[in-house]
């Protein structure tokens, strides 16, 4: 028997209608795996585009004060302007790789609403590095105490943090099919179905590399991002998916590959974006993402280290044009090295 346990956390259908309406539920005490949503490195965060449409990428989670913590670099700042413009999310914590967790949790499944921090740059990139020298992988943790590699990695560090304030809670067990409420994919008004692309000849041998079934983000019956892992079966201009998952014709959804290379060294990913047909088939219209090469192996490769520093020429060159300053690369002032050290070590 499937174990599925739903919790709806905030039962005024005014919030819903608003997205932006301040809430007051407290959240802490309501949700009810905590020790997955704190444990867990990764997690699938999906935001709605322009058009309607969801869009999944693998974020590092946090959870502070009873919400869902992301940031994203702000020299690519799409997730935090799609939530600028509807505050609908989603969040699966769906893989345990280097959690100290295993593939007996169940899946978890949070829908809530976003709200993104890009004022304070300073504060942001403080504390982003805060947070990888508590949680980071290890060689960015011991890289990180140094302030030259800290200031030449600032395009990277420099942040837009997402908090999502949980609305609605599923938890099913891995291996069985969503609940009811997540089970039809729907299309918005504003999305208009593109053209169905073939698929590179390569991305077939590079699919192999992803041991884990891949997550589908789609819009639920209620109009909420959604997400699930799923079984894809690949041809070259469209994928089928067992699953008892029943679109509308034309309902955009979001196929997302990913995973986390050796013990957290690198978050490895590629999204299809399309949308469903009249049978359920999933049509593929656009790769974003893929760069499957022979330097893949994460943090310290030359392939990460160009990307890394890049960031930096292109922060230089956006904030230039909106007169602000380049931030500092640091920890909190008042953490001190000695602390920064303790955190690398433990």
């Amino acid at each position: 028997m499937t174990h599925l346990k739903t919790i709806q956390l905030d039962n005024n259908p005014a919030s819903l209608r608003n997205d932006r309406e301040v809430l007051t539920v407290q959240t802490k005490g309501n949700l009810t795996r905590l020790d997955i949503i704190q444990s867990y490195r990764v997690a699938e965060f999906v935001t709605l585009a322009r058009d309607g449409s969801p869009v999944c990428w693998p974020l590092a989670p946090d959870f502070e004060d009873g919400q869902l913590v992301f940031s994203t670099g702000y020299v690519y700042p799409a997730k935090a302007r799609n939530v600028q413009r509807n505050a609908r999310v989603a969040v699966l914590y769906s893989d345990p790789t280097a959690s100290r967790r295993t593939d007996d949790d169940p899946l978890v499944l949070i829908q809530g609403l976003a709200k993104a921090d890009d004022m304070d740059l300073q504060r942001n990139t403080e504390r982003y590095v805060d947070q990888l020298l508590r949680k980071g992988p290890l060689m960015f943790r011991a890289a990180l105490r140094f302030h030259t590699l800290r200031q030449a990695f600032v395009g990277y560090l420099t942040r837009i943090w997402i908090e999502v304030q949980p609305q609605r809670e599923f938890v099913w067990e891995r291996g069985q099919m969503p609940p009811d409420p997540l089970c039809n994919a729907i299309r918005p008004s504003s999305f208009p179905p593109k053209p169905g692309i073939e698929l590179p000849q390569e991305i077939f041998k590079w699919l192999l590399n992803y041991q884990r079934l891949p997550v589908l983000a789609y819009l639920d019956q209620a109009g909420w991002p959604a997400i699930t892992r799923v079984q894809a079966n690949v041809k070259h201009d469209h994928i089928t998916f067992e699953s008892k998952i029943q679109a509308q014709p034309g309902a955009p959804a979001c196929l997302t590959y990913h995973r986390l290379v050796g013990n957290y060294l690198a978050n490895d990913a590629f999204l299809l974006r399309g949308h469903f047909d009249e049978t359920n088939r999933f049509i593929p219209e656009k790769v974003v993402g893929f760069q499957g090469t022979g330097d893949d192996r994460g943090i310290g490769s030359i392939k990460a280290m160009r990307v890394l520093l890049g960031f930096r020429k292109q922060l230089s060159q956006q904030l230039e044009k909106e007169s602000r300053p380049l931030p500092i690369a640091r920890p909190t002032p008042g953490l001190g090295l000695k602390n920064n050290h303790r955190m690398v070590k433990s």
